[in-house]
């Protein structure tokens, strides 16, 4: 059954017929039709979703190959209308069964006047999206929350240190000021705290360096935290080219990551040399980011195969003040923060035994 039909703003596609249209550099499965419903080309991506090639299906009747819930009445209206749309979960039947896909039905003017371009997304994709979206509403939301707790905590928290250090002052000497120094030692690392909630909303200055030499960084500075050692397993790809990022920011990012899932593994498991935290890197190609598409996107695994996270924390880690530990639950939303500084996004994949944050950003 065909989901909703969205109608969107006019848009027409114009070329010549000698420039074509070179949709086989996409990662989005594409399909191309004439006036007629005849599949002009379809591009390496729609071959392996719709398990036929291009050669199979070329000036074959779209409708005829695959049987489903796309119809010609369906499309037309896009072509009379010239407007383009979206339907959402259809049903096809393909080579290799049957996929639920959402579409994007674009009139365009390439080998004859009332061409048509479909885009065929798979639910899943549609899915991603839709999560990343959330995760970058989530991360809005913590930050004017935490940057607005912060500022509200500032100003009476400079009231007390003072207070405390004049009553220090102010007491006989026989009198002892421990309880004084504790206000103020107290104070301060409040102050600390407050000062990492009030980082600066705008990224540093960026500048062009290798990710690797990045995570190294910061796996030096967990693995202080653990003289016994443990056991990284580093999955590097050595063509990665350097990232330009404001440095300190995306360490502290890959920090919170790291020392969370040094901290997830069992000290028998590190102990018995089993407890494993897995780094590795990777260059895609295509990548949409909530809703952008980027030509290249490097992704960064950190990945551990110790208690994980409980089932009710996991759609709402990266809240300030959610952990599942004994910690202030800020490192994840800081973390979050500062990557979607970068226009990336850090996301959680979890399954038995393995917990992996993914952390995404553009190149």
């Amino acid at each position: 059954m065909l989901g909703e039909i969205i109608l969107n703003k006019t848009i027409s596609v114009k070329t010549s017929h000698n420039q074509g249209l070179n949709i086989n550099l996409l990662s989005t499965a594409l399909v191309l039709l004439d006036n007629q419903y005849q599949i002009l080309q379809l591009n390496p991506a729609a071959e392996q979703l719709l398990g036929f090639s291009n050669r199979q299906l070329e000036n074959e009747t779209f409708f005829e190959l695959i049987k489903g819930d796309l119809s010609p009445s369906v499309l037309s209206p896009f072509r009379e209308q010239e407007q383009s749309g979206f339907i959402e979960d259809v049903e096809l039947r393909v080579a290799t069964g049957i996929i639920r896909t959402n579409l994007m039905v674009t009139p365009c003017q390439l080998f004859t006047s009332d061409d048509l371009l479909l885009e065929l997304q798979t639910s899943a994709h549609q899915q991603n999206i839709r999560k990343d979206l959330q995760i970058q509403q989530q991360s809005r939301v913590s930050e004017n929350l935490i940057r607005n707790l912060a500022h509200e905590i500032k100003n009476p928290l400079g009231g007390i240190k003072g207070a405390a250090q004049l009553l220090e002052r102010k007491l006989p000497n026989d009198f002892s000021d421990k309880y004084s120094q504790i206000i103020i030692r107290e104070a301060d690392r409040l102050g600390a705290l407050v000062d990492r909630l009030l980082m600066p909303a705008k990224l540093e200055t960026p500048q062009l360096i290798n990710p690797h030499l990045i995570i190294e960084q910061a796996l030096e500075i967990v693995l202080l935290q653990f003289p016994t050692g443990i056991d990284v397993v580093k999955d590097y790809d050595p063509s990665l080219p350097n990232i330009t990022v404001s440095q300190n920011q995306i360490q502290q990012a890959l920090l919170n990551l790291i020392k969370n899932a040094a901290e997830a593994l069992n000290p028998q498991d590190i102990h018995n040399d089993t407890g494993k935290l897995t780094i590795k890197t990777r260059m895609l190609h295509q990548h949409t980011i909530g809703q952008i598409q980027y030509r290249q996107v490097l992704r960064i695994d950190i990945k551990d195969n110790g208690v994980g996270i409980p089932n009710e924390l996991v759609n709402d880690i990266f809240f300030p003040t959610i952990s599942g530990k004994q910690s202030s639950g800020l490192g994840l939303s800081i973390a979050q923060s500062l990557v979607q500084r970068h226009k990336g996004i850090i996301e959680l994949d979890q399954k038995p035994n393995t917990t992996c944050f993914a952390l995404y950003l553009p190149v």
